[in-house]
């Protein structure tokens, strides 16, 4: 007859060995990174494999709540007039913006393909648009600038992942806390 008191400890004492181990940081990543078919980097560099593990959600997380943001404005903005939403958009948006596209023509030899003027648009621009029109076009749907301000303060946070460092599990929270307010007042 198996003891189960013996049995559950063994168990436990293998799990925390396995998390022990897994945490080490000359350990080979469990998850790989390959630059090609023989060359996989979680063997080469194993701790910044797993920090870039570990950075993956965050980016994600910004990589969706970006994409969301740029629909809302560019959705609400093309409300009243769908042709002519960018005349909506402040003069210093639309001339960074512009700047932006004559980068892209530049770098025409890289595969992004074609790409319109939302897509060049960056996050804290979003954010400006937003501010700069709350009277005339987003008042009336988030109702509370409280949103654009916590989304201005993670900010910071997107820049720092973007910029190929870690985030805390509590700024990452915090991330998600943003989205979740967001996703509550407009759904996506």
């Amino acid at each position: 007859m198996i003891d189960e008191q013996r049995l559950a400890l063994f168990v436990m004492l293998g799990q925390s060995a396995s998390i022990a181990i897994e945490a080490s940081p000359e350990l080979v990543s469990p998850q790989s990174l390959h630059l090609s078919g023989a060359y996989d980097l979680a063997e080469i560099m194993p701790e910044v494999v797993r920090n870039s593990v570990e950075a993956a959600e965050a980016y994600r997380l910004f990589f969706v709540f970006e994409g969301y943001l740029r629909e809302f404005v560019v959705d609400a903005l093309s409300a009243s007039d769908k042709e002519n939403w960018w005349a909506s958009v402040p003069k210093d948006v639309q001339e960074e913006v512009a700047k932006l596209e004559q980068n892209e023509e530049t770098k025409s030899w890289m595969a992004l393909g074609s790409r319109d003027k939302s897509s060049l648009m960056t996050y804290p621009q979003l954010l400006r648009v937003i501010d700069q029109c709350w009277k005339s076009h987003f008042e009336d749907l988030l109702r509370d600038k409280t949103l654009v301000h916590q989304a201005r303060l993670i900010g910071h946070l997107r820049n720092t992942i973007c910029h190929m460092s870690n985030i805390s599990a509590e700024e990452l929270e915090r991330v998600r806390q943003t989205m979740r307010d967001w996703f509550r007042r407009i759904a996506p």
